[in-house]
């Protein structure tokens, strides 16, 4: 992408550090640090606490307008993100840019522990817990914990007698699909 100010033929305020790397502009309550003063200022909202951009519709609130924009599309069914290869269509452009993956093949989500690949992020951060040991989901029944809320989801229908799971040739039922054969 080219810089306004090339074609403006004159640099505006900031330019120099966007283009040379710095980050002059520097939270001093976290690590976070800016060549854009606006950027700073936005982020500084995190920590106040203060979401000036409020939905009219529900209790959502955010420090970033395009956040509320986005938020909007939800309420109504607006769906401009759409994929140029089957019907799929979102009101984020995000969803969209994951789903894109899907017709690639492309899954950038990659463990450094193992071969898992995924899609999603959030899917690497919950597989990277069974690498830690780190049992996050807890029973509030038992003293059952696993580090995938999934298999805390399955686990829990054991105390719920749920069986959702039915043979389609007898009438043996279960709780893990997994399970079943």
């Amino acid at each position: 992408t080219m810089c306004l100010c090339i074609l403006n033929n004159k640099p505006s305020e900031g330019t120099f550090e966007t283009h040379n790397g710095e980050k002059p502009y520097k939270c001093t309550q976290c690590v976070f640090a800016s060549a854009d003063s606006g950027a700073l200022a936005k982020h500084l909202k995190k920590h106040t606490g203060e979401e000036p951009h409020k939905c009219n519709q529900c209790k959502y609130a955010s420090t970033d307008s395009g956040h509320l924009r986005a938020h909007l599309r939800m309420h109504s069914g607006e769906k401009p993100n759409r994929c140029n290869q089957c019907p799929f269509a979102s009101s984020q452009a995000g969803n969209l840019k994951i789903h894109l993956k899907k017709h690639s093949g492309e899954k950038s989500n990659m463990c450094n522990q193992c071969d898992y690949a995924s899609f999603y992020a959030s899917a690497l951060r919950s597989h990277l817990t069974t690498h830690s040991g780190e049992k996050r989901n807890k029973c509030s029944e038992c003293d059952y914990a696993s580090s995938l809320s999934s298999n805390l989801r399955i686990h829990f229908k054991t105390h719920t007698g749920e069986k959702p799971n039915k043979c389609n040739q007898c009438s043996y039922a279960i709780s893990d699909r997994g399970l079943l054969r």
